[in-house]
């Protein structure tokens, strides 16, 4: 067999995003749906550690739209493309529970996170060695290759966070079902 290997690191911007919404409607109610919608039979086998409630579970919610619509300036300034939110879901956290480092690789957009409570350790970006400090409202958007992690929480708290990913939109994509295919249309 004959073949021309070639192999070069090629480095990548990236990008983290730090917000805040004062939406205590929103917060209280996606707290309310994430605490009644975990699914048990899910929980514990992702790299989160603790009570989750399905990758789909909140792409359709009002609330998490709602969001994405307080939202839209900022998104505005780390994505420029139409998008598609893939995966829309919500994780609790208790004592002895942790997120295991990892990445989003494989995702074409931009990810991101909620804080739904104060409490917890944060979540640690490696590439950038920043804690993020867990504040209600506050959200993050990162880029999907950026390594991640929550830390074993020690203490007996509730740490409940959203999470979703967003993926591009192309072209010769069919979208005529999707109800987000413009980002200005949220």
């Amino acid at each position: 067999m004959n073949f021309d290997l070639k192999v070069k690191q090629i480095s990548k911007e990236t990008f983290i995003l730090i917000g805040q919404i004062n939406n205590k409607m929103i917060v209280d109610s996606l707290i309310n749906t994430i605490k009644n919608t975990k699914d048990e039979n899910l929980s514990y086998k992702t790299n989160v550690k603790g009570h989750f409630t399905g990758f789909e579970s909140l792409v359709n919610n009002i609330d998490f739209r709602n969001f994405l619509v307080f939202i839209k300036n900022e998104i505005n300034v780390i994505y420029k493309k139409n998008f598609k939110v893939m995966n829309a879901w919500g994780n609790i956290l208790k004592i002895g529970d942790e997120v295991i480092e990892h990445d989003h690789s494989g995702v074409t957009g931009f990810c991101g996170l909620l804080y739904l409570s104060n409490k917890g350790p944060g979540t640690y970006f490696k590439e950038y060695d920043l804690l993020i400090t867990e504040e209600i409202g506050k959200f993050v958007l990162f880029d999907a290759m950026l390594l991640h992690s929550v830390s074993k929480i020690k203490d007996d708290i509730e740490r409940i966070t959203l999470s979703f990913n967003c993926e591009q939109i192309r072209g010769w994509e069919d979208n005529s079902k999707l109800e987000w295919v413009n980002k200005n249309d949220i």
